[in-house]
């Protein structure tokens, strides 16, 4: 029976040595109960040798809790480099800075695993800010209250800035829903809390948690906790309640009717005016400092109202805290008494006033334009550049150019556009300056002014843009109010030959620009590899088509409506001929380009359809609008399709009425 035992254990040892690689090898204690669980069954059941003993273990392989070998073997790695780390810091000032430096590597387990283990014996709650304002830089919410939690599970007293940490990163949140929860709570449990205080940065950047959520009513719970000593609301708690009263009554009134939707402008404006008379009070006690972007929240409230004398009172408010004066009332004021208003809120002013900014000039010219306020712009625009030293930008030129194109003054805006900086001119500020010359219509001077922008923009502009070329001869075709009135007293023929040679001025203009970006798109632009570049480009070359397609249409007006004499029209014959084979030749092949397409071709009303529009118009005594192409070939005008460039035939002209 012994030599049965010793032969047990030693076909145990054999079986241990031959265990493969990879393979967890077990521990001498491990083995000698082994044995000894063997020796033990055999003695017992020496009656039946076909009897196994209980004890014996069915597998030698045993893993470890949850550990794979390679898992086991970097975290040990890790611990070694953690180890040696902390062999030479001591303070943790150098451990958060360490941490800090460790997570710009995105090497978070290893930062992790360094403040557990300086967790152990020290105050590291610097570091821990760190890994929970990481957590929640990568949008995980859940693990940065994870962290908040393990954190004080490990004896660690969070400060002031990991509470902020953990609000500012629920505004970030992209769950806001969770967020909010997240951040009352926390907030909740700060204010219960006896060893910390919330103060006003909490309660800010709780504000903004539910301000960004749309969450009103969790908004002002928190807002009811202010005080006068360590929770005294700020400007900026101001301007997140006014923002956020703006945005939700925003998308609120989205599905509402048109009363209703009044109404809830009416009563959002109410409720902000109350808020703004807590502001002006404590602002003329001294209890609070107002800022340029509190004055701009407010005056973009009451910017809602759809009256003009609503938004006026814009002016008023930048008068009451900034010391703009509101010329709409001092229109007779003299340049001495503009002069006087250069020390008012200029930056670096003592005074209790907000200083001005871009922000501010946004709002400014917003406001003129809504309310048709436009004569005064240029005058608004130079006090505050000149007089305040507000530098535009970008935003500040597109709004002063929407503005122009409000008030029609295409002259300004041509002057406008010589006078920007070059990083800031791109084709929608052509756009709109042309758009504005097709505004300004009844001016005779509109396509002179449109031929400047053409110009400049020839000069600034690497490639046209297609959309500004098309508004171009559209100017063109819609400027004839003073041929009309030559036309109706008495003098058709010059009016009709005036017509013909603006038209065909504007196209001669228009051949230089419409050949380069036709270079650019079809010969110095290589075809992509990427389907959905190509798909781009060949809408850019669709858009080019468009031009000579409008080109095309306006040498057929003028060739049908006999406004030049014949000497001239055979002239113009040709150029119209090579204009409508490119369109021929680029949509030769469409069926195949575009498999998608209706089979139905729209190409435009029939003869007996256009017949009837001009019963009806006469019928009902139709009044087209202004930027109408004029009909020389028939009696009262109409009103023109807008040219899109998605008409479907190639030799489609434009309507004519």
């Amino acid at each position: 029976m012994p030599s049965r035992s010793l032969n047990g254990c030693a076909c145990l040892r054999w079986a241990i040595r031959a265990t493969g690689r990879g393979q967890v090898t077990i521990e001498s204690s491990t083995v000698r109960s082994a044995s000894a669980s063997w020796a033990l069954g055999s003695r017992r059941h020496t009656t039946s040798s076909a009897a196994e003993p209980l004890d014996v273990p069915q597998s030698l392989q045993v893993e470890l809790a949850g550990f794979k070998a390679t898992d086991r073997r970097e975290k040990a790695k890790l611990q070694r480099i953690v180890n040696k780390h902390l062999t030479y810091m001591d303070d943790p000032w150098k451990i958060a800075h360490h941490v800090e430096q460790t997570l710009q590597k995105d090497r978070f387990d290893e930062a992790l695993l360094l403040t557990q283990q300086a967790s152990r014996d020290r105050q590291v709650e610097v570091a821990w800010n760190h890994l929970i304002g990481y957590q929640f830089g990568k949008q995980q919410l859940k693990g940065g209250i994870k962290l908040f939690n393990d954190m004080k599970k490990r004896g660690q007293l969070p400060n002031m800035q990991t509470f902020t940490i953990i609000f500012r990163g629920c505004a970030r949140s992209q769950h806001p829903k969770a967020a909010v929860a997240e951040a009352v709570k926390h907030y909740n449990m700060l204010m219960a809390d006896k060893r910390l205080q919330p103060n006003s940065i909490h309660l800010n950047a709780v504000l903004n948690v539910c301000a960004r959520a749309g969450d009103l009513d969790s908004m002002f719970l928190i807002a009811d906790s202010v005080n006068d000593s360590t929770r005294a609301p700020t400007s900026y708690t101001y301007t997140t309640i006014l923002n956020a009263l703006r945005h939700s009554m925003l998308k609120e009134i989205k599905d509402l009717t048109s009363e209703q939707q009044a109404a809830n402008v009416e009563k959002t404006v109410s409720r902000a005016k109350g808020l703004w008379a807590e502001v002006v009070d404590k602002w003329g006690r001294g209890r609070l400092t107002i800022d340029e972007e509190l004055v701009c929240s407010m005056g973009r409230v009451l910017l809602l109202p759809s009256t003009r004398q609503g938004k006026r009172e814009v002016l008023d408010l930048l008068q009451q805290t900034m010391g703009i004066p509101n010329l709409t009332k001092t229109l007779g004021s003299n340049m001495a008494q503009e002069e006087d208003t250069r020390t008012i809120a200029a930056p670096g002013s003592k005074g209790s006033n907000a200083v001005p900014g871009r922000n501010t000039l946004a709002l400014v010219l917003t406001t003129l334009a809504s309310a048709r306020l436009t004569t005064i712009g240029i005058k608004y625009w130079n006090l505050l550049v000149r007089n305040y030293g507000i530098v535009p930008d970008q935003d500040n030129w597109l709004r002063m150019l929407g503005m122009l194109k409000c008030a029609k003054a295409s002259a300004h805006a041509a002057a406008i556009l010589d006078i920007m900086p070059d990083e800031y001119v791109d084709a929608k500020s052509y756009g709109i300056a042309m758009e504005t010359c097709v505004r300004d219509n009844i001016n005779p001077n509109a396509i002179q002014n449109s031929a400047a922008i053409l110009d400049s923009m020839m000069n600034r502009l690497p490639v046209p843009d297609v959309h500004a070329l098309r508004l171009f001869l559209r100017v063109a075709l819609v400027s004839h109010f003073h041929l009309r009135a030559k036309s109706k007293n008495g003098d058709e023929v010059a009016a009709k030959r005036e017509y013909g040679i603006q038209i065909t001025t504007a196209l001669a203009r228009l051949w230089e620009p419409y050949k380069k970006v036709h270079y650019h798109y079809f010969k110095a632009t290589p075809r992509p590899s990427d389907a959905k570049e190509d798909r781009a480009l060949y809408n850019c070359k669709r858009e080019v088509v468009s031009i000579a397609r409008l080109m095309f249409s306006a040498f057929n007006k003028v060739i049908n409506e006999r406004m030049l004499p014949e000497k001239n029209l055979r002239e113009l014959r040709p150029i119209g001929a090579k204009i409508n084979r490119e369109i021929q030749r680029f949509y030769s092949n469409r069926e195949e380009t575009e498999p998608k397409l209706c089979a139905t071709s729209k190409e435009g009303h029939s003869s007996e359809a256009m017949e009837e529009e001009h019963d009806d118009a006469e019928k009902f005594q139709f009044r087209p609008g202004g930027d109408f192409v004029w009909g020389t070939s028939r009696g009262p005008p109409r009103t023109s399709p807008r040219t899109t460039g998605n008409h479907l035939g190639a030799g489609s002209s434009t309507a004519k009425g």
